[in-house]
């Protein structure tokens, strides 16, 4: 646990209409850090969603190791977690490999 980092920041929840339901906005923002990776993760009532990740060093698999351990801690608090559309294929393949589900 030592080597992630997460930093949150509260926000005020707003709802909106999306195709004729009410969705409420996120109530805090979780940025996470793991070695040369990044991510920031929308939380809200029960659920948590990955907004994005990125890493200074592909190949490495410091974004694999951060999603992992985003995903338990996540799941640990009793959270829904998934990750916004993946924009290419890897992210894509990363999300089926590690089990997180994937909003369009």
């Amino acid at each position: 646990m030592k080597d992630f980092s997460v930093k949150s920041t509260k926000l005020k929840p707003q709802k909106m209409m999306i195709d004729g339901k009410v969705c409420i906005s996120a109530k805090r923002l979780d940025n996470w850090a793991y070695k040369s990776c990044e991510a920031e993760c929308g939380v809200g009532e029960d659920w948590a969603t990955l907004n994005y990740i990125r890493s200074k060093e592909e190949g490495k698999g410091h974004a694999t190791m951060l999603l992992i351990f985003i995903k338990e801690f996540y799941k640990r608090q009793g959270l829904k977690f998934g990750g916004s559309v993946a924009l290419n294929d890897r992210m894509h393949n990363l999300y089926l490999r590690l089990g997180i589900k994937e909003y369009c």
